[in-house]
């Protein structure tokens, strides 16, 4: 089962900016990788025997993906445009 847009954002209402990077490269990797084989006509696997199935995550990571970047452009906004942070200070990944 997966959980609401609203609840997977609360997640991450206090972690570091990065680590917000980090979870918003988690998810385009998966929505690539799955644009990747839905183009391909690619429906094996387990994967497909399992619920939520692939085309399901696709759209929940994308309604997750949504939810994030809002969240993280006002942390953005917070830190490093009003406040003192730059993204150079922190660590590189």
């Amino acid at each position: 089962m997966m959980i609401s847009p609203e609840m997977y954002v609360e997640q991450f209402s206090d972690v570091s900016y990065y680590e917000m990077i980090k979870e918003r490269d988690n998810l385009i990797r998966y929505i690539r990788k799955y644009e990747k084989l839905e183009k391909a006509g690619d429906r094996s696997g387990e994967k497909w025997m399992i619920d939520p199935q692939p085309d399901v995550r696709y759209q929940m990571y994308l309604e997750y993906l949504s939810k994030l970047c809002a969240c993280m452009k006002e942390k953005y906004n917070k830190e490093y445009v009003w406040g003192d942070k730059k993204l150079s200070d922190g660590k590189r990944g």
